[in-house]
């Protein structure tokens, strides 16, 4: 049975016949004419090379509504006729450029008030909305210009509603290109929590905006990995909650990027080849980097190593710019600095001459020199060199409201499956056949994500199914690997290549044309409907820190069958929302499989579980929430260092850290918080 049996596409055994969309860009224009309670429109049609065709109509104002109401009335009725238009013509509308009028309020009322217009426009036609000033005489001008303005920050590739990432002076992410797309409303992220969870942001808000805090973060790169998501999302968040934060980024240096995945990240998670150690030359060009970005961007005093409160500093690859923080604002910047990977404490411990020890070692320099540490919430996590009392725990989150996790209709999910096959033909790989089940890995292709054992557990499994009558050739999955790019990732072409080589030898001959391996474009959109229409998620990762990929499969009720590596054991319920099984026992794996597939029920189960279960702390108002606790509180008292945590953290019968040291028990003792206090209090 198809994954999603209510919507059907028509297939062949490996490709799709449906016709993929053409892509069209929108200009919109809306006055609003208070004589007759009407509403004149406009829309201006694109074809991403020119203007092609315009149309503009009337729509009068529902009177006996109330005026909210009828606002919201006349909105939905346009976004009918858009959607109407689009069906009719075969058209997938990618953005729309709404054309706002300069210093003309009740247009910015009109587009802002919420629900806003822009919001339905992303979350009803999954078109990218554009806020544009502009001044032409007639609506049709506006709208023209609107649209026009809009496409050159679309990027070409498939799908045509990539935005731009924009980094400006500074080198700052001008996240949502400085909030000219208006994706979100505010009262759409207070939807997605409950009223115990918004009423603590909004006084802890209101408490940093009170005190005009002003928030920097620092990274490697804009885009691609689960640190970059997470940035956009908060930042957009915190924006839309009136926060003074921003985000910067480092100059991107290939050799450089060389040195902190390979000899940083990989070292330090026990991925790397042992023989791989941090040399004296790349010391030295790692501390010629970080000052050459100080320097050249952020050092000088308009810069924002001295012109914010708090600076969080996101992984070791842009730690050595601490040292600059505290000669620059020794009394006036406080210092976070947030690790998001696993960094094997043991093997730093138990080798002090060893490949994580030599690179810990040179990084610790930096680090220590940060008010706070903030690390997943496993204790291995953190080596022994780290002041307990400086520690605190915070897992990653992924965003509700984004493209990877809304919801999509039944024509925009065709329409990325389209997408998707014809990105897999461009890469020469095999298509999904949608009529079909499938398994499906999404993670990018690095060595620590386990995928030789995706592929082993697959041909498994297969080898099982495939000598069962029971199991006709409509129900036998398919293997669906695929994730995103990095600039600061020189392994994923490595491991793409290693992923393909082991594809065509001998044990795989027989179901190669039926495992599609794919690195997908920086569409969000894509990885959303590859994960909402799988049949089961693995996630075979040796070295993890917090899988967001677990919390996303889970939110679209999706079980998922993972390793215990890192923090994934703290995201799934075993047996409830789907299993977990020993790092490497592939066996194991291929078995938890095979009873999903022999007992759709047991999978069923599991699915329900997923969605039952999961709580708010793995989004993105919990995160902000903790976020600006900490910078809120770290911040009451400039002379000591580790004015949030205070006293050493307690320790549990092994030796753990203690539940206290999880940042929610700080946030929800003082705010006095009644709702859901996290994961571990769900009833079962």
């Amino acid at each position: 049975m198809p994954p999603n049996p209510e919507i059907p596409i028509h297939t062949n055994r490996r490709f799709s016949i449906t016709a993929l969309p053409q892509g069209i860009y929108l200009g919109l224009d809306i006055s609003h004419n208070t004589g007759d309670h009407t509403y004149n429109f406009a829309v201006s049609v694109h074809d991403g090379s020119y203007s092609s065709d315009y149309y503009t109509d009337t729509l009068p104002l529902n009177q006996k509504l109330p005026y909210k109401e009828r606002i919201a009335d006349a909105e939905n009725r346009l976004i009918e006729v858009i959607a109407n238009f689009a069906r009719g013509n075969h058209y997938k509308v990618q953005s729309v450029g709404v054309s706002l009028q300069v210093n003309d309020a009740d247009s910015r009322e009109l587009l802002f008030s919420p629900p806003s217009i822009t919001s339905k426009l992303w979350f009803e036609l999954d078109a990218i909305p554009f806020i544009m000033e502009t001044n032409g005489r007639d609506i049709d001008e506006r709208a023209s210009s609107a649209v026009r303005k809009s496409v050159i920050w679309l990027s070409p590739q498939y799908p045509g509603n990539l935005p731009r990432i924009s980094v400006g002076h500074r080198h700052v992410v001008e996240v949502d290109l400085n909030d000219q797309i208006h994706m979100v409303d505010l009262e759409n992220y207070q939807n997605t929590v409950c009223d115990e969870t918004w009423r603590v942001i909004s006084e802890l808000a209101n408490e940093v905006k009170d005190r005009k805090l002003r928030v920097s973060f620092f990274n490697s790169t804009p885009q691609g990995g689960g640190v970059a998501l997470m940035r956009h999302a908060l930042i957009r968040f915190l924006r839309l909650m009136g926060i003074d934060a921003n985000w910067y980024v480092a100059r991107p240096k290939p050799e450089i990027f060389d040195i902190t995945k390979r000899k940083f990240h990989n070292v330090l998670q026990g991925v790397a080849d042992p023989k791989v150690r941090l040399t004296d030359a790349d010391k030295e060009a790692f501390i010629e980097w970080s000052n050459e970005n100080v320097n050249r961007f952020w050092g000088d005093r308009s810069g924002p190593l001295q012109n914010s409160d708090v600076i969080i500093i996101d992984d070791p690859q842009v730690c050595g710019i601490i040292p600059h923080i505290k000669r620059l604002a020794p009394q006036t910047t406080r210092i976070i600095f947030r690790s998001h990977i696993e960094i094997r404490a043991d093997l730093i411990r138990d080798n002090p001459d060893g490949p994580q020890a030599c690179t810990w070692n040179f990084i610790w320099q930096f680090i220590k020199q940060a008010d706070l540490f903030i690390s997943h919430p496993v204790d291995n996590f953190i080596p022994d060199e780290v002041p307990r009392r400086n520690v605190v725990l915070l897992p990653a989150v992924t965003d509700p409201l984004d493209g990877l996790n809304k919801e999509l209709n039944a024509n925009n999910l065709r329409y990325y499956r389209s997408v998707f096959n014809r990105v897999c033909m461009d890469q020469g790989s095999n298509e999904v056949d949608w009529s079909r089940p499938y398994i499906v890995q999404v993670a990018r292709f690095d060595p620590s994500k386990g995928i030789p054992d995706v592929l082993e557990s697959y041909r498994l499994l297969r080898m099982r199914m495939d000598s069962d009558d029971r199991f006709s050739d409509e129900d036998i999955p398919q293997l669906v690997i695929c994730g995103h790019g990095s600039i600061d990732d020189p392994d994923g072409t490595i491991v793409y290549e290693q992923t393909y080589g082991t594809m065509v030898t001998e044990p795989f001959s027989q179901i190669s044309s039926d495992i599609v391996v794919a690195r997908i474009p920086p569409s969000d959109q894509l990885l959303n409907i590859i994960l909402r229409g799988g049949y089961v998620a693995l996630q075979l990762s040796h070295r993890e820190g917090f899988e967001v990929k677990v919390t996303e499969a889970l939110a679209k009720g999706v079980p998922i069958i993972a390793y215990q590596a890192g923090g994934i054991p703290l995201q799934i319920i075993e047996g409830v929302t789907g299993n977990l099984v020993p790092i490497g026992d592939v066996q194991a794996v291929a078995d938890k499989l095979f009873i999903l597939f022999e007992q759709p029920e047991v999978r069923q189960r599991l699915a329900e579980g997923a969605v039952k279960y999961l709580t708010e702390e793995y989004f993105t108002v919990w995160n902000a929430i903790a976020w600006l606790f900490m910078c809120n509180e770290i911040t009451r008292n400039t002379t000591d260092s580790a004015g949030l945590v205070g006293e050493e953290a307690t320790r549990d019968r092994n030796g753990g850290l203690g539940d206290s040291k999880w940042l929610r028990t700080f946030w929800q003792e003082k705010y006095n918080y009644k709702g859901r206090k996290h994961a571990k209090d769900v009833q079962l």
